[in-house]
């Protein structure tokens, strides 16, 4: 236990059941016993937190879960999903409240942003990765758009007020943003409290954290739903300067608008054409480079543990491990570019034309 501080309607409906799925109350067993190790230099520590605030009359408390680059290899493995029986036994690749490495810098911050009914856990791959090299990656467990399990044993399902119905989906996509704005304002509040509360703790002269974490220059990755909602932060907040997406776009004013961050937007070979319409939204407005990634092959799903971990219900062309280290890869080398500015890193490394081609948009 952590201590806590045009469209086609027959591929639309394998979509929307794909996105059902995640809402299934029970789990099946899991078909992998662990999880690919982080390729970083550092080992990873992790410390989770549950912090409350007022939206309205509403009081939300938050699950929020940093991984981050630790001072030492060694000791007890954190378990992968500690509130989730299902995944009783399986373990991370991170040590719990390991302390801090020191590094020559203050060390960059991406927020991991879930998509609907997706529990922040199934993005630990992706998360280890950033912090075993050098990130420090907050993931956030939103009430009511997400599934949410607390320490007591209080469990939050998805409201079924945020479940897309079909005939909204299918258009026009006005609708889409439309049925969206409720769950995006809450999930944006919530993903702005928790960088009040990381820069409490790095405000905090008694905490690991204290003037470690740099959060003039932020980055963030949103999966779906969780796209849209990180989007809307990205847009209100100028220390963004990298927006990483998978299948998610921005709301409508964002869209339009334009961002100042540099963008990666991923698609893979599920996504309707409707969607791809609205992720080019992003384009003539654009005051950034924008990149626009189409995953053959890959599925909606491929950034997180889902296909993985439960293969009878997440099944794509690419195989699981690949799908999630390949999506992985490709997130990480973003934000090296963009975010760290390292001068080894390039996007167009990734590009093969055939699983993985890439549109480059200039600012």
């Amino acid at each position: 236990m952590p201590a806590i501080h045009s469209i086609n309607p027959p591929r639309m409906r394998a979509v929307l059941c794909s996105f059902a799925l995640l809402l299934a109350t029970a789990i099946e067993v899991r078909a992998a016993s662990e999880l690919p190790a982080p390729s970083g230099e550092f080992p990873v520590g992790t410390r989770t937190f549950q912090w409350s605030h007022s939206d309205g009359n509403e009081r939300r408390e938050l699950i929020a879960q940093l991984w981050y680059p630790a001072a030492v290899a060694g000791g007890a493995r954190a378990d992968y999903a500690p509130y989730y029986e299902e995944f009783d036994g399986l373990k991370s690749h991170s040590v719990t409240d390991a302390s801090l490495a020191a590094t020559p810098r203050t060390l960059p911050v991406v927020i991991i942003s879930p998509g609907r009914g997706v529990p922040h856990h199934f993005y630990t791959t992706l998360a280890e990765s950033l912090a075993s090299h050098g990130y420090v990656a907050m993931a956030i467990d939103y009430p009511q758009i997400g599934r949410v399990r607390y320490p007591d044993g209080r469990y939050i399902p998805p409201d079924d007020r945020f479940a897309i119905p079909f005939d909204i989906l299918v258009g026009p996509y006005e609708q889409v943003d439309a049925f969206f704005e409720e769950a995006t304002r809450l999930g944006s509040a919530d993903a702005e409290a928790s960088l009040r509360e990381l820069t409490a703790l790095n405000g905090n002269a008694n905490d690991p954290f204290y003037q470690r974490l740099d959060l003039s220059r932020l980055g963030a990755f949103g999966h779906s739903l969780g796209a849209r909602i990180i989007g809307q932060t990205v847009a209100r907040d100028a220390r963004f300067v990298a927006f990483a997406s998978m299948e998610g776009v921005p709301p409508r004013a964002a869209r339009r608008g334009g961002l100042d961050a540099a963008v990666l937007m991923l698609s893979s070979s599920e996504l309707p054409d409707m969607a791809q319409a609205n992720i080019r939204e992003l384009l003539p407005a654009r005051r950034n480079i924008v990149y626009l990634v189409t995953l053959n092959g890959f599925g909606h799903n491929s950034p997180t543990e889902l296909a993985l971990l439960l293969p009878a219900e997440y099944s794509y062309q690419i195989p699981a491990l690949e799908g999630l280290q390949s999506s992985v890869a490709l997130i990480k080398e973003f934000f090296d570019e963009q975010l760290r500015k390292l001068p080894d890193a390039h996007m167009r490394s990734f590009v093969d034309g055939t699983r993985i081609v890439l549109e480059t948009f200039d600012e």
